[in-house]
């Protein structure tokens, strides 16, 4: 098949949000891109107008490949095409203006929300300092670029409401693909919460438990006590309105919540009291 059919059906399968549809279709298409010397940019190809638009299109296959599996949870898929897409990134021929607000810094947002979702914090800051040493981003200002670089800094400084109101503000997310990550690192901030209310009380009431943990009051008593035991993996007793809390009792946390929180919040364990 062609490669400019095989690309129109990508396009279409990625707006018609058909993830897995979009990453089979991908092999066949970068060895098209192979063929046609297109998979990198290189000094020759960047060298017409007509390469420049070839490429941009390549760039665009990448990034609805690394965005596919993302959104599909295949991490070391979007790890290989967020790599495929740097050479077209730092080319100049195709990105001659300096990057804000658009397509690349958004992209390069997400893969640095995922160094965070997977505690590789190391890996966060070496990226961020080779945004801060180039002159192709305004990282300051760039609403994107801002949103994981707010996320982190609440994250070291154990700020549990700040956190808090930049996951749930609608103001504060700037693209749809970032709450690909918001559950996650919800679920996780209140794990973290819940760690500390086990080290400060022996009882607590269950309306002030639901607050700290940023759950609706409405939520019934029972549903939340569900919640408690089944996704945040504690053991604690239910006594008409209050909560008692067993200084014994750990958290039966299983594999998934664990690398929830070595993964996600790994600052946590120098926090010992809720902000």
């Amino acid at each position: 098949m062609a490669l400019s059919k095989l690309t129109s059906e990508l396009y279409s399968l990625f707006d018609s949000e058909q993830y897995d549809k979009c990453k089979q279709l991908l092999p066949p298409i970068q060895v098209e891109l192979i063929k046609n010397n297109l998979f990198t940019p290189t000094a020759a190809a960047t060298a017409t107008a007509d390469g420049i638009n070839d490429l941009t299109i390549s760039q665009r296959i990448f990034e609805i490949g690394a965005l596919s599996s993302l959104l599909a949870h295949d991490y070391p898929n979007f790890e290989n095409f967020f790599a495929q897409l740097r050479p077209f990134y730092a080319d100049s021929k195709l990105h001659p203006n300096r990057e804000i607000d658009t397509d690349t810094t958004k992209n390069i947002s997400l893969y640095l929300l995922y160094l965070l979702s997977q505690g590789w914090t190391s890996k966060f800051h070496v990226e961020l300092e080779v945004l801060y040493n180039s002159d192709r981003y305004d990282v300051d200002h760039d609403r994107y670029l801002q949103f994981p670089i707010a996320l982190e800094r609440h994250l070291m400084e154990g700020n549990y409401i700040k956190i808090w109101k930049l996951l749930k503000s609608e103001n504060e997310v700037p693209c749809k693909e970032y709450t690909h990550f918001i559950d996650t690192l919800t679920h996780a901030l209140r794990l973290e919460i819940s760690k500390s209310i086990e080290k400060t009380y022996d009882t607590i009431p269950i309306n002030n438990c639901k607050n700290m943990l940023y759950f609706p009051q409405e939520m019934s008593d029972a549903q939340f006590e569900s919640v408690v035991r089944e996704e945040l993996g504690h053991t604690w007793r239910f006594d008409g309105a209050n909560i008692i809390i067993d200084r014994d009792t750990t958290a039966t946390t299983g594999p998934e919540s664990e690398s929830i929180i070595n993964n996600v919040l790994n600052y946590a364990d120098q926090i010992e009291s809720i902000v």
